[in-house]
């Protein structure tokens, strides 16, 4: 009889290891859901600040237009409509003026705001639209340089709440100019955050600071008691700079869905050897729950990489410009989700600024690195004259607080489109190589190399410059191409790139087809630039004033260094230019005066025309002596000691005075 009830308590035993079990499952399948859901929520809020932090670049956009262009409102209001079509998550953009800014207005804004799927732009002055009292008036006014964000509200003129982003702009004295702002919606904020919920279960919320519910989602067969009961398991987190809070919130029913398959299993185990499959499964389950971290780790770091990924590939132009003057063409591959290639262009009237470089080390430090060189780039190419001036402002910056020694190479040139004039300044960079369709050979530039950007902020770099004629191609690279290897373990060298060039095939196709299946060893980038046009002079036009000659003397030097003139030369070139540029300021009467430079065989030629009274300098070097010669003549005797031809004409009431000097005397 000891054993009679041997099964019940047996069956008791297991009922009991059952409901053990089902609780450890349940409360470890609960941390899992909650873990899940603050990755998730952490990556939402992250992916989400990209889009909120765009409100700080259009605030610096429009600033600019109005500092540098002094638009007029209707300028600036199509400025806002284009705001909203490049930001689609913006619900409003607006500018408003403080009162009687225009005359006779107490209020004036200029304002567009979307309206379903169209953008609607309009000014509004009338005690309608009173905004002076409004809550995004007043704190643009006293948050500081960081700008004011709003908690979300509800505003006559919209259907749904919102919130908003302000910020004042004043002159130098600190006066105030206007207001500039931007509204979200709640919903796009909703929309946007929902795209990272981690179970279709899942109830998601967004309250104000004062727990006000805002928005949610509700799923089929669900209710907003999964919000506040304890029927759900919730996870909560503040969404900065904005003070709004969001929640999910996961049905536990959803919890013991998931657990109801690991329950069979178990119970069949149980029932040949409870304490041996227990042991197992307590071992599987904390497999299973590292296996689980594990793979979100790696599912949140491949979402961060592929967002990495997205705005480096965001931040570069697109690589393809074609006019009857020229053609550009660039293209970055990198090796994995993000690399430390780099290129970047844009065009000035009749001038283009570019860059390439390559980046020391390879992932997220060096996708970061390449993210500050390119907007440096742009940055200080709006006030930089030289590309020798750029690569040493840049390299300030980078050298400073770099105590990991990380560096890029880099290649920067200027070129003048009309003439062909190319000045640059290579880092430590591969030599680019130019291909002329005149002579059928492509040959390397020979930059003086410099030190790389990072190293040393005190460095001078050295600046160079050569021609690009008609149909000339300059071809600019990074070692990922010179080291790209075919199946043999090859490399494609410089050699074999050069007859790439000759050859006129597309270069990145051809790369490609030299590597076949074989993987990449390093990013890959190439920039090409083919002048399309006829080279002609270059040409300037300046006011008659002392103070433009440094001007013309830049130009001159500028264009010397280009087609390869001697400086002894060339520094007799700039004197001799002076004397004429003194005499013509000084003596001729004229409003301005227009400069053409231009090479002629082996020779650097420039013409000097003025709208002055007629007057023939080298008529007066017939004098013997110097106390005896004209006004201008001293200047003149000068001037022909020092320049191998000089001539003059009066041509259509203008003084036209041609300088010639070898280039290589």
């Amino acid at each position: 009889m000891r054993f009679k009830h041997i099964h019940i308590i047996a069956a008791l035993f297991l009922i009991v290891g059952m409901c053990i079990q089902c609780v450890v499952a349940y409360q470890r399948a609960a941390e899992r859901v909650q873990e899940r859901m603050g990755l998730e929520m952490q990556v939402a809020q992250e992916k989400l600040l990209f889009e909120l932090y765009d409100a700080y670049d259009v605030e610096h956009q429009l600033k600019e237009f109005m500092r540098d262009e002094m638009t007029d409102p209707t300028e600036l209001l199509d400025k806002t409509y284009s705001m909203l079509k490049l930001h689609p998550q913006f619900f409003t953009c607006y500018i408003a003026y403080p009162p009687y800014a225009f005359p006779g207005k107490k209020w004036y804004a200029l304002n567009s705001y979307r309206s379903g799927d169209t953008i609607i732009s309009a000014t509004f002055g009338d005690p309608k639209h009173d905004y002076f009292q409004r809550e995004w008036w007043i704190g643009a006014q006293e948050s500081g340089r960081n700008g004011y964000w709003s908690q979300p509200y509800h505003d006559e003129a919209y259907t749904e709440p919102i919130f908003t982003y302000s910020n004042d702009f004043r002159d130098k004295e600190g006066n105030l100019i206007c207001v500039f702002g931007i509204d979200f919606s709640v919903s796009w904020l909703q929309r946007t955050l929902e795209k990272y919920k981690p179970f279709d279960d899942v109830v998601f919320a967004l309250y104000s600071s004062n727990g006000t519910l805002l928005a949610a989602s509700i799923p089929t067969n669900s209710d907003l008691s999964l919000l506040t009961g304890n029927h759900a398991v919730r996870s909560l987190q503040s969404i900065r700079p904005i003070d709004i809070n969001m929640m999910m919130a996961v049905p536990r029913t959803y919890i013991w869905k998931s657990i109801q398959v690991g329950i069979l299993g178990p119970l069949a185990v149980f029932v040949l050897g409870i304490v041996i499959v227990g042991l197992l499964l307590r071992r599987m389950a904390r497999d299973e729950k590292e296996n689980a971290r594990l793979g979100l780790q790696q599912g949140v770091m491949a979402k961060e990489l592929q967002i990495a990924h997205n705005i480096q590939m965001g931040i570069l132009k697109e690589g393809e410009v074609r006019d009857e003057c020229l053609e550009l063409n660039a293209t970055l591959i990198p090796m994995r989700e993000v690399g430390g290639d780099l290129y970047d262009f844009h065009r000035e009237g009749d001038t283009l600024w570019f860059i390439i470089g390559d980046v020391s080390g390879k992932g997220i430090p060096a996708a970061m690195f390449m993210s500050a060189t390119v907007n440096l780039f742009r940055a200080i190419g709006r006030q930089s004259h030289s590309p020798g001036q750029m690569m040493e402002e840049m390299n300030v910056v980078l050298s400073e607080n770099n105590p990991s020694l990380t560096f890029v190479t880099a290649f920067i040139g200027r070129l003048h489109i009309p003439s062909g004039e190319l000045l640059y300044c290579n880092a430590g960079h591969l030599p680019p190589i130019i291909y002329s369709p005149v002579t059928g050979n492509p040959s390397p530039l020979t930059p003086n190399p410099n030190i790389p950007l990072g190293y040393d902020g005190r460095y001078s770099f050295v600046e160079q410059g050569c021609m690009l004629g008609e149909g000339e191609r300059l071809v600019l690279y990074t070692d990922g191409v010179t080291e790209a290897r075919n199946r043999q373990r090859e490399m494609l060298g410089q050699g074999r790139l050069s007859e790439l060039v000759k050859s006129g095939r597309d270069l990145l196709a051809a790369v490609k087809q030299y590597m076949g299946e074989a993987e990449p060893v390093d990013d890959i980038t190439l920039l090409t630039i083919r002048k399309r046009s006829e080279v002609q002079p270059k040409t300037l036009r300046v006011a008659n004033r002392d103070d433009q000659w440094p001007v013309l003397k830049r130009a001159i030097h500028e264009y010397g260094v280009s087609v390869g003139m001697e400086r002894r030369a060339l520094q007799k070139l700039e004197v001799a230019t002076e004397e004429a540029v003194v005499n013509i300021l000084h003596y001729s009467g004229a409003a301005e005066i227009e400069m053409a430079l231009s090479r002629q065989d082996s020779a650097f030629c420039i013409r000097l025309t003025d709208d002055g009274r007629a007057f023939d300098p080298t008529a007066h070097l017939t004098k013997a002596k110097p106390e005896e010669k004209q006004i201008g003549g001293l200047g003149i005797h000068l001037i022909r000691q020092l320049v191998d031809e000089i001539h003059y004409e009066r041509k259509e009431e203008r003084n036209i005075l041609g300088l010639v000097k070898k280039i290589n005397p």
